[in-house]
């Protein structure tokens, strides 16, 4: 089990600079020990580009971005494979072309054909020489000194190319809220189609068991990782087991009844951490233990003492749901429900 989560706690987010403030991203930072994200040189040191969330979220530690030219030994090898990959595919290159330079008309003219709007890549994140080629076939321009306009399937493909690279290097996981990229089905026919089924399904069980809370506090999310991180690595080892079981594919029926009984567990969990769980502790042991400082309540009332330690105990008791034991490996998730739920 150690070496499953070893091979699977760490995420290397593509193909943009910010991570998207929605349910995706939160479930990431919850299931990941890292989530990274490539970043060019510049926002390092003018922090202010990035987005309100992307900066609070790296502030906290929960996001690291990685500067692909720090990272890389050989970065000039990604753009002299890519062209390679590119040259080798002339009909890929004149259809491309084609929806660039008539782009405002097609999009215009027909609203579905919006994936092949231009994108924005940064000057910082790839040698000179792919952007230079791009811009000679016709599939690039340049905007300013730091960004370039690349027609969309090509730049989803050369960070596709990019991600994979720097994933392997620092062991993670590439991982896309958005799955649509020609490089990434062509690579993985031509490699190993079970990585994306493996991603397909895992996020498919984070989808159904983690909770999204609508006003995320990241620091308090920090500080729920940290506290919780063995648990957090027993419920990922839980999770990958089913992931890297390929007897139990999505479209499964074992898959549907895996899932059903996860979130059965995981809701009688929470129901029992809902319960009193202070064993031995009852009322009266809990006034015993604050007797040392009962003239604190000389002139109040019977019912106003016996009001507030009524207070006491039951604030006792919701502070006490770690207690709980857990066979399931889903206590991690539990506490998730009832510690980072907006209240």
């Amino acid at each position: 089990m150690k070496t499953i989560d070893q091979k699977m706690k760490s995420l290397l987010y593509y193909p943009y600079i910010n991570l998207p403030q929605n349910d995706w991203t939160i479930r990431a930072l919850l299931y990941y020990d890292n989530v990274n994200a490539i970043v060019p040189t510049q926002y390092f040191y003018e922090p202010e580009h990035y987005n309100p969330f992307m900066r609070e979220a790296i502030m906290n530690e929960l996001i690291t971005p990685i500067n692909p030219m720090d990272v890389l030994n050989n970065p000039y090898e990604v753009s002299l494979r890519f062209i390679e990959y590119l040259s080798a595919r002339k009909s890929v290159i004149e259809r491309r072309r084609s929806f660039f330079s008539n782009q405002a008309h097609i999009i215009h003219r027909d609203k579905s054909l919006s994936s092949y709007r231009q994108c924005k890549l940064h000057i910082n994140k790839f040698d000179s020489d792919v952007f230079n080629y791009l811009m000679e076939i016709g599939l690039a321009e340049r905007i300013d000194y730091n960004w370039y306009n690349v027609e969309n399937k090509t730049a989803n493909d050369l960070m596709f190319l990019l991600s994979s690279v720097i994933a392997d290097k620092i062991q993670s996981i590439v991982a896309t809220d958005k799955i649509d990229y020609s490089f990434s089905q062509i690579y993985a026919q031509n490699n190993d189609v079970e990585l994306r089924n493996r991603q397909y399904k895992r996020d498919l069980i984070l989808k159904n068991l983690i909770p999204y809370p609508k006003q995320i506090d990241l620091p308090n999310l920090r500080r729920f990782k940290e506290k919780y991180h063995d648990l957090l690595i027993t419920f990922r080892n839980k999770v990958e087991s089913i992931v890297l079981n390929s007897a139990i594919s999505p479209e499964s029926k074992m898959f549907e009844v895996t899932l059903d009984e996860l979130k059965l567990q995981k809701g009688e969990l929470s129901e029992r951490m809902n319960e009193s769980h202070l064993g031995n502790i009852n009322f009266g042991t809990i006034c015993g233990t604050i007797s040392a400082g009962i003239g604190l309540f000389e002139n109040s009332s019977v019912a106003t003492i016996t009001g507030l330690l009524s207070v006491i105990y039951s604030v006792c008791k919701t502070e006490r749901p770690e207690s709980v034991v857990d066979q399931t490996g889903l206590k991690y998730l539990a506490l998730v429900d009832k510690r980072m739920r907006t209240r």
